[in-house]
């Protein structure tokens, strides 16, 4: 255990195993001040005061041996620079008296008067004599009165809660908004630290957040992404959101805090992500519903489609003609149910996220051939035209072979289904520009669609144009979905149409020639 030495009026601690007890106890008789330190010619502790462990915190044991500046040091290179010159001078045979900012064992900082003379030990060498009284009251009192004869004016009934503090974090201004806000007197607050206002939780923490401010202070504007606190004199706490301002006013360096109790925003944020929450598990449920039946009402359908086809073959049998248009009623609506189906099944999937897509090289010529050996039936019997057109044989993109079929065969239907006389055509192209890509369209001579339609074309359940003029059936999902795969597959899906002159959707994708087939 360290050993102690008894002086008059004051209680002095040094390094054990010392010669030199008696002489730094006369030295440190030389000192006039509660709190006295000793350094030696390294500006190492030498000799701790009782006084100087009750204002800084540090027992002797922490303190001996240690550098003034590793205790006690606030400000960074700037305030190193100062105690260093402060030595030297002092080296020089000067005494040095000054106010400085130090830091307390927890972190606290204080305002000092520091009395700093040389003194040659006996054994030869120098020590430094450093006395060092608290005035952070005086300061406090000072800062006040003159940030209160500046500004309390301007301040005092401004809308926001206004809170100065001064160079180591005291309250020097407290305005009538903070008064309401903290339930607490400007009397009760005046040069108390700023942490009073500071859930008991958060103050330690802070306090080492508000030193490194104080050392280099900037502008921080309101609600910087922090969460922060404040505590009202009777322990509620509540969220606010806080800009700092550095003031410089004659030689003192304040900050002004701007406060806002943001509670009310708070519980109306919260209100409104509970119910994003619960509108995201509705959603969730309805995929997981719609994904659900379309599996169970798919199964019977195939079923009814399947022995339709059978009986319509007239394997079992003869079939009169009521009953083979019947049966063909039967089918096309058991088809029209089943694309409708398929189609919901899919608009689960995506909206969620559960589509997965094999991106890989797939030729366009085939996939078009393969859309158009489908479509042919149903424009044959309207008397159109039905052309594929592929440039280069060995043009291909990059995509999932079974979306891109379904986007052209989703576009190639809505042409046959629009168009009344004339042409459709499948296409396929290398398009120009800095990217390789390929435009692969479907142009039709039908309908048309007029601007105005354009806008809503690819929402879901839409269909666009008048009533009377559209073909019977469709869920409004076909265009809505090849966009959604479009998407999925790095591609654009765009409408260029004119009425009474046709329609032109084009799939934009990124080139990969020499793709399979």
């Amino acid at each position: 255990m360290t050993p102690t030495i008894d002086v008059p009026d004051d209680t002095c601690m040094q390094e054990p195993g010392s010669p030199e007890a008696i002489s730094l106890a006369a030295v440190a008789l030389r000192g006039s001040a509660s709190a006295l330190v000793v350094l030696d010619d390294a500006t190492r502790v030498r000799l701790w005061s009782a006084a100087a462990q009750d204002l800084f915190g540090f027992p002797p044991e922490e303190a001996l041996g240690r550098t003034l500046d590793d205790l006690l040091l606030h400000g960074g290179e700037v305030a190193a620079r100062e105690q260093a010159d402060t030595f030297a001078r002092t080296r020089r045979g000067q005494a040095v008296v000054r106010e400085r900012v130090c830091r307390r064992r927890d972190g606290v900082l204080v305002h000092v008067n520091e009395s700093l003379r040389g003194v040659a030990a006996e054994g030869g060498g120098l020590h430094f004599v450093v006395a060092l009284a608290d005035v952070t009251a005086l300061r406090v009192q000072r800062d006040s009165q003159l940030v209160h004869a500046r500004y309390q004016g301007l301040l005092e009934h401004a809308p926001d809660a206004i809170v100065i503090v001064n160079d180591i974090g005291r309250i020097v201004l407290f305005n009538a908004r903070a008064r309401q806000m903290f339930g607490r007197d400007t009397a009760e607050v005046i040069g108390e630290p700023i942490e009073l206002l500071l859930p008991e939780r958060l103050r330690q923490a802070h306090v080492h957040h508000r030193n490194g401010f104080l050392s280099a202070p900037r502008m921080r504007p309101m609600g910087e992404g922090l969460q922060l606190h404040g505590v009202r004199r009777n322990g509620d706490e509540f969220p606010v959101e806080i800009s700092l301002s550095p003031i410089d006013s004659n030689g003192m360096r304040l900050v002004m805090s701007a406060i806002r109790d943001v509670s009310e925003r708070r519980r109306f944020e919260l209100a409104l992500q509970e119910k994003n929450e619960e509108l995201e598990r509705a959603v969730r449920a309805k995929d997981h519903f719609l994904a659900t039946m379309s599996h169970e009402l798919r199964t019977p359908l195939n079923a009814i489609i399947g022995f339709t086809g059978l009986l319509l073959m007239k394997l079992p049998g003869p079939l009169t003609p009521a009953q083979e248009r019947q049966l063909t009623l039967v089918q096309g609506s058991g088809q029209h149910l089943l694309s409708l189906i398929n189609d919901l099944l899919d608009l689960a999937k995506i909206e969620s996220g559960r589509v997965e897509l094999q991106l890989e090289p797939v030729g366009c010529g085939a996939v078009l051939e393969e859309a158009a050996a489908t479509l042919r039936p149903a424009a044959a019997a309207k008397g159109l035209v039905l052309e594929v057109d592929v440039d280069d044989p060995a043009i291909g993109v990059r995509a999932d072979r079974r979306a891109l079929h379904q986007i052209v065969l989703n576009l190639g239907s809505n042409a046959v289904k629009f168009t009344q006389r004339g042409t459709v055509r499948l296409q396929a192209r290398a398009a120009a520009g800095a990217t390789p890509r390929v435009e692969i369209s479907v142009t039709d001579t039908g309908v048309g669609i007029s601007d105005e339609d354009q806008a809503r074309l690819f929402q879901a359940f839409t269909q666009v144009g008048p009533a009377q003029s559209r073909p019977a059936g469709g869920t409004g999902l076909g265009l809505y979905l090849s966009r959604k795969l479009a998407e999925l597959m790095q591609g654009e899906l765009s409408v260029d149409s004119e009425v009474g002159r046709g329609s032109r959707f084009t799939l934009a994708l990124a080139r990969a020639d020499g793709g399979p087939a």
